[in-house]
């Protein structure tokens, strides 16, 4: 007779293909929803550029190239807002997670089955990562060959790395704030003030030379940071001729960081929330 309470054989990779067709059934429900993720960016980065035009006339382009560096405002503003909606959603997303199941009645459900409940929720940062970066490779694929070029697959490979790098450590703050929501039930203000933050410190549409040291060394312990400063070299230069070993291996400890610290505190509060019954408490 076949014992029922033996795990499966690739228990975890059958786990994990699961969440990810949830995750892609939700992500394309709603096509209208997903044109305008898609087109935020390109609509962000005109917004910058009329603004900058409308201040400083014809000389707005040699003004972003004195300050910037870039040649190429639709190129700088385009790579900043793909890395900040898609920083945003994971946070948001990753933070709702448990609140959704909640209202579903399907959070308890998770407690009933042989799964670690920490890495089913990582499981679903994982698979909004892979469904955002293939999504968003369509505005880096229109933003590259509108400059005249195409990038290599060396080149893409490096490019999809540093944004999964970029994003995954957002998963740890995600998580930290989900857990949260065993006790507070409400998720929104955190996950709003959190990406207020990330999006200012983070250097998506301008440099962070115009901040003071204290405020570029907050900077600094943000992955999306590094990311959104590697992927503009990357586009703009070429991976096989950039040194960023370092900057990788600053992203790779603060995706452990993140990660380790998101999983303390939701473990931290899940053992509160078992012993005072609140895991079902909606």
């Amino acid at each position: 007779m076949k014992d029922l309470r033996a795990r499966p054989r690739f228990l975890y990779a059958a786990l994990f293909i699961s969440i990810l067709m949830k995750e892609t059934k939700l992500f394309t429900r709603y096509v209208g929803s997903l044109f305008t993720i898609m087109a935020m960016p390109f609509m962000m980065s005109w917004l910058f550029m009329g603004i900058g035009y409308a201040v400083a006339g014809y000389s707005a382009l040699d003004n972003f190239t004195v300050n910037t560096g870039v040649k190429s405002p639709l190129l700088y503003f385009t790579l900043g807002g793909v890395l900040m909606i898609s920083s945003m959603i994971m946070v948001e997303n990753m933070s709702s997670v448990i609140r959704e199941e909640q209202l579903m009645g399907t959070f308890e459900l998770h407690y009933l089955t042989p799964n670690n409940t920490i890495l089913v929720w990582i499981f679903h940062a994982v698979a909004q990562s892979i469904l955002i970066l293939i999504v968003f490779t369509i505005d880096l694929t229109v933003v590259v060959a509108l400059q005249g070029s195409l990038l290599s697959p060396l080149d893409w490979l490096v490019a999809s790395l540093i944004i999964l790098l970029g994003l995954l450590p957002l998963a740890g703050i995600g998580l930290a704030v989900a857990a949260l929501t065993m006790r507070f039930k409400e998720v929104w203000a955190v996950a709003s003030t959190i990406n207020s933050f990330i999006a200012m410190l983070s250097g998506f549409f301008y440099p962070l030379e115009v901040f003071p040291g204290i405020v570029r060394l907050a900077a600094s312990l943000l992955p999306t940071t590094h990311a959104s400063q590697l992927l503009r070299q990357i586009i703009q230069v070429s991976a096989t001729s950039l040194d960023f070993q370092q900057k990788i291996a600053i992203m790779l400890g603060l995706s452990l960081l993140y990660l380790i610290l998101g999983r303390f505190v939701y473990e931290r509060w899940e053992v509160e929330a078992r012993s005072k019954g609140e895991l079902a408490k909606y």
